[in-house]
Parts: C-alpha cells; structure tokens; sequence
C-alpha cells in the first residue's frame, strides 16, 4: 500500500513561509538594522510604525496572494491562521539573531500585553487580506466562468 504525499498542496505554505522569513523581516531588519530592539518581538510597534508602513503592506500581499492561489480558499484560510504562529515564531528567531540567544524572552514575551496586541494585530491583518484573497478569487473565477459562457 502506498500513499502519495501531494508536494503541491503545501508548496504555496512553504512559499510562503519562506516569504515571511527573507521578504517582511528582511525588510524589518533593513529599515530599523541593530536599533529595533525588542521591537521585532512585539510586531504591531513595527507594522503601525510610519518609518516601516510597507512591512504591514508586504504581509498583507503574501497573505493575500497565497489564499489567492490556493484552489479552495477554505485552505487559505486556515494557512493563513497557521502563519500567525509562524510569525510570532520567528519574531524570536530574528530577536536571538540580532540580540543574543535568551530563552526566558519566550516567557515574559507571553507575560506582556504587548504580545497580545501583536498576536491580535496579526490575527486582524491575515485575516482580512485572507477573506479579501478569497473573496477575489471567487469574483475571479465567477468571471472566468462568464467569459467561457459568452465564447
């Protein structure tokens, strides 16, 4: 009995994974170098700031383009409420690069307020630019659909 793993469905999360890594913190890190501090913990301080609005508008088209993509948007959804905890994640990787190696940052990241602001701000981002992705796609195949009928 063999089961065949389909690559194709989880390409677009690892995509986007690997988006989130080197395309938003990259850009985080380019604007703010050594002086973002704990910043890069609590990430709403980041998106909200008007020295790095297009982090908050990278996020949102990586969001947006991978629920687009994905062929049934219930998917996209969920993939996108699946990078939340990626983000959160590596917002610690890119803290222990620029400052240190300190687990204890684990413990009082989920003692502050702050996180839970940053964990709410990203939960409101992926989901609306998911729910717009979704909502375009459908729109889109609707139109194709209409444009097949015609011709």
């Amino acid at each position: 009995m063999k089961k065949k793993i389909e690559i194709g469905r989880q390409s677009k999360f690892i995509l986007a994974c690997l988006l989130i890594h080197f395309l938003y913190f990259g850009y985080i890190c380019n604007v703010f170098e050594k002086s973002i501090g704990e910043n890069i913990l609590f990430l709403y301080k980041v998106m909200f700031n008007p020295q790095s609005y297009l982090s908050l508008i990278i996020l949102f088209g990586i969001i947006f383009i991978t629920v687009f993509r994905e062929r049934f948007f219930e998917y996209g959804i969920r993939n996108s409420m699946w990078l939340i905890l990626f983000i959160i994640f590596e917002s610690w990787i890119w803290y222990w690069f620029i400052n240190g190696f300190d687990i204890l940052i684990i413990f009082t990241f989920f003692i502050r307020y702050e996180a839970y602001i940053s964990i709410l701000s990203l939960v409101g981002v992926n989901l609306l630019s998911a729910f717009l992705g979704a909502i375009l796609k459908e729109k889109y195949l609707k139109y194709l659909e209409k444009v097949k009928e015609i011709s």
